[in-house]
Parts: structure tokens; sequence; C-alpha cells
């Protein structure tokens, strides 16, 4: 994510080496598993990130983005809290991914589980 009028927006898809001499901001410790993955794709990228700051939560983003032209490399899901202001663009090479995880006691019969359940299910077996 960056500012909807940077340089970047004018692409379908960002490479990792063209945020190198950037302002990026880095998930913080907080989200450890998100920290974990941008980490590991740059990684494997060969770029050596130096991170301006660190970014406790979306809305510490789209402060931060909004007040530096900073860059920034969240979940998709987070996409549909930005204003207007500030752009996505999906990545170039293999898509980062966190794998979901659920865990529950069997005998919790309570009914928003169930739903949540069923519905994990049928997007599981849709990807299937």
């Amino acid at each position: 994510m960056f500012p909807s009028d940077h340089r970047l927006a004018s692409q379908a898809a960002v490479a990792p080496e063209e945020i190198v001499n950037e302002i990026f901001y880095l998930p913080s410790k907080a989200a450890p598993a998100v920290r974990r993955v941008v980490l590991e794709y740059f990684n494997r990228a060969g770029i050596d990130l130096k991170p301006e700051h660190e970014v406790h939560n979306v809305v510490h983003a789209i402060s931060m983005i909004t007040a530096t032209r900073g860059i920034m490399m969240l979940p998709a899901y987070t996409k549909r809290y930005l204003p207007e202001s500030i752009t996505t663009r999906p990545v170039k090479g293999e898509v980062p991914a966190l794998d979901l995880i659920i865990a529950h006691h069997k005998a919790n019969k309570s009914p928003i589980l169930k739903l949540l359940l069923s519905s994990v299910g049928k997007f599981v077996g849709a990807l299937s």
C-alpha cells in the first residue's frame, strides 16, 4: 500500500526491488505472522529491508503512509479500510500467504461458531 499518486500506483504489480529506495514500514512484532511473511518475501527476493519504522496496526499504517508518503506490505483484507488517498497493488512473484488456523472445543455448540466453521469449510472446498 502507498499513496494513490505514488509512482508505483501506475503499475499493475510491484516487484520487491522497486521499493529499495522507498520509505518502507514493517509490521511490528505485535503481528508476528504478518511480519515474518513480509520479511521472508523480501529475503527470498534478495532484498535487505531497511524499514524506517514499525507499524502496529492498519490505522497506524494509514497515518504513517499519509504523513510520510511511505509504503508498506499488508494482507489484502486491509484494502477495505483504506481511504481514497491510499491504494494497493499486488506484488510480483510468489505471493506471500498466511495460513488460517482455527481451534475450537468440540463441546462448544455455539450457533456463531457453527456458522463460522461451515463458512470456512465452503471456502476451503472452493480452493481445492
